[in-house]
């Protein structure tokens, strides 16, 4: 059933307008500039034509839609699904807010709309949600206007404001995003439910979810577990505390849970937990990266002493190992780097610069076969970029590239220039970029967390 929702063949908009800041006109508007190809029905009885598209009086002069979105006032919602039903619509997403998140009564509308939608067979998202993306169909069904970067991640929210911030975000730090749904109030659907149909696909890398309650959390964990066999999930949840938990409750209406049982849940299930959006963030970098190390043995290069210090500790807190440098690597780093440098692992280059020096230095290390992840701290703007220039930088990130084949290479520029052609080209090959080691070493410690749990999972399957 989820098909009609993120590939549906032909969208009527409830509630279209011409009026620019009404809901139903900036839905529809976004759709249209989305590049959606299906049929685009916008319903208004008082309109012949809306954003030049034939406008359609009500859902009930047509046949079989698939999905609706629904942008009117909460107090006509209930009507309008019941239409909906009736003209055999197969999908919806209730925009509306004012039910299970505001009150005892928004809760009774809620059981309601659910059985309405049963009637005929229609599920729907919401109420209280942002919308729905998909890249597949070119989807921009939502509420923001975001310019989302299309790839392999998926994300579920039930904050449709948190939802919309991961994809800006992650959009601007190179993340692509195949499906997205703000969840809402989850009367209908619930995370679970798009947890499971993004696993099922082949066009997910990682999945993304931000909760605050669950309706069903076994079912929810019980899915988790069984997605994780084949793709990666990282959550961030809200209302780990009291007054979260408060804030929750006037939020989408959903019951918190204890925190401490969720998480031990979570480990459980396969299920890499984020602290933070930005934790979030990093931790789908390194997923979508699908670089995954066999070992904790990793090699480290900076380009000074005290970056080398920081990741030497991160590594060891992230449980990674940094294994001495083998004689033969010693020797063939001596005869391109100063006679004063470390001969340790981080490998220290001393400042010692130029692009044909870093590909060379990169080209040894791609050979040592003792690791099977390297991090390379800087080197992709500020100083650099003035005496190396872009072109030059750029045969280094090509030199990465070739590279990550045999090994899962991380980068940190400690320069957030984004818009850096060089770091562009890494994350359009999928080689993360951070702008802290610390973050870049923990990302790189949760591929080994998910690799070990697969190993420990089929093991068990199999005894």
């Amino acid at each position: 059933m989820l098909e009609y929702l993120f590939k549906p063949a032909s969208v009527a908009v409830i509630g279209a307008s011409k009026n620019p800041t009404k809901l139903g006109s900036i839905v529809l508007k976004n759709i249209i500039h989305g590049g959606y190809k299906g049929h685009i029905y916008p319903i208004n009885p008082k309109a012949e034509k809306v954003m030049g598209l034939q406008a359609v009086p009500s859902i009930l002069d047509l046949d079989e839609v698939d999905l609706a979105l629904i942008a009117t006032p909460a107090k006509n919602v209930l009507e309008t699904l019941a239409r909906c039903v009736e003209a055999k619509v197969k999908t919806a997403v209730i925009f509306s807010s004012g039910f299970g998140e505001l009150s005892e009564a928004g809760k009774k509308a809620e059981e309601e709309l659910v059985s309405i939608a049963r009637r005929g067979r229609l599920r729907f998202v919401g109420p209280n949600s942002v919308g729905v993306f998909s890249s597949s169909s070119n989807l921009h069904a939502m509420m923001p206007n975001i310019q989302i970067r299309r790839g392999h991640a998926s994300l579920v929210s039930q904050s449709g404001n948190v939802g919309s911030q991961v994809l800006y975000r992650g959009s601007k730090l190179g993340i692509g995003f195949n499906m997205f749904v703000s969840s809402g109030n989850e009367a209908d659907l619930h995370s679970e439910d798009y947890i499971r149909y993004f696993g099922q696909g082949q066009d997910t890398k990682v999945i993304l979810s931000y909760v605050e309650g669950f309706g069903d959390g076994k079912k929810f964990l019980e899915t988790a577990k069984e997605t994780t066999m084949n793709t990666p999930i990282v959550t961030l949840k809200g209302g780990d505390t009291k007054a979260g938990a408060d804030a929750v409750r006037s939020h989408t209406g959903a019951l918190a849970g204890s925190i401490h049982v969720f998480n031990a849940a979570l480990k459980q299930s396969g299920v890499t937990r984020a602290q933070t959006i930005e934790e979030l963030l990093d931790f789908a970098l390194a997923f979508n990266s699908n670089l995954y190390p066999k070992t904790k043995k990793i090699a480290v290069l900076t380009r000074g002493g005290g970056w080398g210090v920081i990741a030497a500790d991160a590594c060891e807190k992230a449980g990674l190992e940094l294994p001495e440098l083998p004689p033969e690597v010693i020797t063939d780093l001596s005869t391109i780097l100063p006679s004063y440098w470390n001969k340790r692992n981080p490998i220290d280059t001393v400042m010692a610069s130029g692009f044909t020096l870093m590909t060379r230095i990169i080209d040894i290390l791609g050979r040592w076969g003792d690791v099977d992840g390297l991090l390379i701290l800087g080197g992709f703007g500020g100083y650099f970029a003035k005496i190396w220039n872009e072109n030059k930088i750029e045969k280094v990130s090509r030199k990465m590239i070739e590279l990550s084949g045999s090994k899962a290479i991380f980068s940190v520029s400690f320069t957030q220039n984004e818009d850096s052609r060089p770091i562009q080209r890494l994350r359009e090959n999928n080689i993360p970029v951070y702008h802290d080691a610390n973050r870049a070493i923990d990302a790189y410690s949760k591929l080994l967390e998910y690799r070990e749990y697969l190993s420990a999972a089929r093991i068990s399957e199999g005894s």
